[in-house]
Order: structure tokens, then C-alpha cells, then sequence
């Protein structure tokens, strides 16, 4: 899972290379342009995300994660604008600890490229867009909490595996078995979460019934992108 955030990531450094390479920018040390050009504003659309904005701060960032810009002003100037630079950046080592949470979404619409997302503190101090590959659950490796990740990844090596064999779908023998399978490992994992307490407990099993609504439960992979859980299975 490591290696999928590291080319996560690198595959969305490149895309924004690219896209910035069409329209030269101007760069100072201290003073990166907050403008958008039109050539790179159609590359991409920026929206809400409700299904991830409504867990709050739960978020923790790791090393994968672009620089995060300091003050409070940052954050009008980054909800329209990924290209806009702070003039103060911090390294996401230093905030392992600091929670934030998802306000937006951005997606390409004619190049191939990661979501990004827009993060931010309480009180707005720490802001950043970053791909989901920089994200991670803050309680992730909570004891209590590996007992629901256990089956979580059993479906996901187990789906990997049919994709990277590319088998037949879910209509035929082997993948309806697949399905059994998961389905057996998501009630394992529904069972161990309802065991949890507290805020744990009510973001665990809402992201597990996410999960099913979305229908995780026949491809987990296709269904991480609005599932904070799910980012973080490794």
C-alpha cells in the first residue's frame, strides 16, 4: 500500500507539472502568484464533498502529503485556487499530531490525474490540497482498530489479486465466490467495529455502511475515493 501512495502521489505531482508547464508562471521565493489562468482552470473542477467533509477533524498527515501553508489567510485564497503557494510552509513531519478536515474535492477533466482535497485546521491555522495518498485516519493504528482492518484487507488482497489476473466478473463461478468471501470478511469487520466506543465506534461502522451503500463489498478499490476508512488500509 506504500508504494500505491508513492505513485499516487508522483502521478499527481506530474499532472500538475504538466498543467503548469502550459501556462508559464512567474515564480519569487516569497510571493507565489494567486491567479489562475483559463487554459489551467479547465483542466480541473473544484467541488464539495459532504460524504467526507461531515467526519470533521479526523485526519492526521503524513509525510506523503505536499507542504502544508501556514495562516489563516491562506485558506480563502486555496478554496478556489490549488496553485496558490503561502508564503509560510510547514512540513507535514511536524503535524503528525495536528487534525484536519476534508472542505473540498478537486478532480481533472481532461487529463488523467489523483483527486486532491483541500485540508484544513481548527481555526484555519494549517491549510494544504494534497491527494489522498498524504491522509490518514488519526486513531489508524489503534489496537482496538486493527481488529476491523484485518478483514478490510484480506478483501483488498483478495481484490487486487482478481484485478491483477483479470478475471471474470462477478457473474461468473470465481467471482461470485470472491464475493461470499468478502462479504463473510465485511461482517467480520462490522462485528469488530460494533465492539468500539465513542466518536471510533460512530465513524467506523458509518464508514463500513458507506462502504456497503457504495458497493464496496463487491470492489473495494473502485469505492476508496470518498472513504476516509478505506485510504488507509495497508
Amino acid at each position: 500500500m506504500k508504494s500505491i501512495k508513492i505513485l499516487a502521489t508522483l502521478l499527481t505531482t506530474v499532472t500538475l507539472a504538466t498543467l503548469l508547464s502550459t501556462a508559464p508562471i512567474t515564480v519569487k521565493a516569497s510571493n507565489y502568484s494567486s491567479n489562475v489562468t483559463a487554459n489551467q482552470k479547465k483542466h480541473y473542477v473544484i467541488k464539495n464533498t459532504p460524504k467526507l467533509s461531515k467526519w470533521g477533524y479526523v485526519l492526521n498527515v503524513n509525510s506523503s502529503a505536499l507542504p502544508i501553508f501556514v495562516g489563516k489567510s491562506n485558506y480563502q485564497k486555496l478554496l478556489n485556487n490549488p496553485y496558490f503557494k503561502g508564503t509560510k510552509s510547514v512540513s507535514p513531519k511536524r503535524l503528525k499530531n495536528v487534525r484536519f478536515k476534508i472542505v473540498k474535492i478537486m478532480v481533472f477533466k481532461d487529463v488523467n490525474g489523483t483527486p486532491e482535497y483541500l485540508i484544513t485546521s481548527k481555526n484555519h491555522k494549517y491549510n494544504t490540497w494534497t491527494p489522498n495518498a498524504g491522509l490518514q485516519y488519526y486513531d489508524i493504528h489503534s489496537k482496538y482498530l486493527q481488529r476491523v482492518m484485518k478483514p478490510l484487507k484480506k478483501i483488498k488482497e483478495r481484490d487486487l489479486r482478481v484485478l491483477n489476473r483479470k478475471t471474470a466478473g462477478k457473474e461468473s463461478v470465481s467471482g461470485q465466490k470472491r464475493i461470499v468471501q468478502n462479504k463473510h470478511d465485511f461482517d467480520l469487520a462490522v462485528k469488530s467495529a460494533r465492539k468500539l466506543k465513542g466518536n471510533q465506534r460512530k465513524f467506523v461502522l458509518g464508514s463500513l455502511h458507506q462502504m456497503k451503500q457504495d458497493d464496496g463489498i463487491r470492489n473495494v478499490m473502485q469505492e476508496k475515493q470518498n472513504n476516509i476508512l478505506l485510504w488507509t488500509i495497508n
